[in-house]
């Protein structure tokens, strides 16, 4: 159901029934840990989720705009400036509760307690098709999480270690810390193995086109 997004009493009461379902929390979570963002409201009371991809990747676009078909009321708007697609969600209260967990000060990091959060393979799979990659002379997987830092990152790396049996490292460049995941110790295979039935059609490439060291 698409209609013009206004502060409409037919929005209020849409509004009064919405509820995350269990994916759209998972989704929410990948999400925000990889490219989306939050936005609070004007009322300070509440958010919206925002997803923003490049236009090559529309059909990714799509899949998350019908995931929350019912919080979504407009189309992607395409933006000629970088060339991507751009929705949002409605702003709601459900959503500000992530928002007070992953912001501190208008800044994106990771809540002390993301082991609690962080616990689907949905919400894996989403975060790499957002931010994660492969390398041409090895098996071995990463996730950009160069805006968390050291703390940040440490956080995940034990979480995926608790939550789903992964041993990551991390790895420093020029840019700061990301999470590495070795083909040494299987690491690698068991997250491809885990995320493999969610990533879309489109997004296969980033777990699939591999070449031998």
């Amino acid at each position: 159901m698409l209609k013009q997004l206004t502060n409409s009493n037919w929005l209020k009461e849409v509004k009064k029934s919405l509820n995350l379902s269990q994916v759209q929390r998972d989704v929410l979570i990948g999400t925000v840990l990889g490219d989306g963002c939050l936005k609070i409201s004007r009322s300070g009371k509440a958010a919206q989720l925002q997803i923003c991809h490049s236009y090559s990747a529309k059909e990714y676009v799509y899949w998350k705009q019908e995931i929350y078909a019912n919080w979504v009321f407009c189309e992607p708007r395409y933006h000629a400036i970088n060339n991507s697609l751009i929705f949002r969600t409605v702003s709601h209260p459900l959503i500000f509760e992530y928002m007070k967990a992953f912001y501190v000060n208008g800044v994106k990091i990771i809540p002390k307690n993301i082991s609690d959060m962080l616990t689907s393979a949905l919400s894996l799979a989403v975060w790499f098709m957002d931010d994660g990659n492969g390398y041409l002379n090895s098996y071995a997987l990463r996730l950009s999480t160069y805006a968390f830092g050291l703390e940040g990152n440490l956080l995940l790396k034990s979480c995926l270690s608790n939550n789903f049996g992964l041993k990551v490292s991390l790895r420093k460049d020029s840019k700061g810390y990301q999470l590495y995941i070795p083909t040494s110790d299987g690491s690698a295979l068991r997250f491809k193995d885990l995320i493999a039935p969610y990533v879309i059609p489109r997004m296969k490439y980033k777990i699939e086109r591999r070449r031998h060291p």
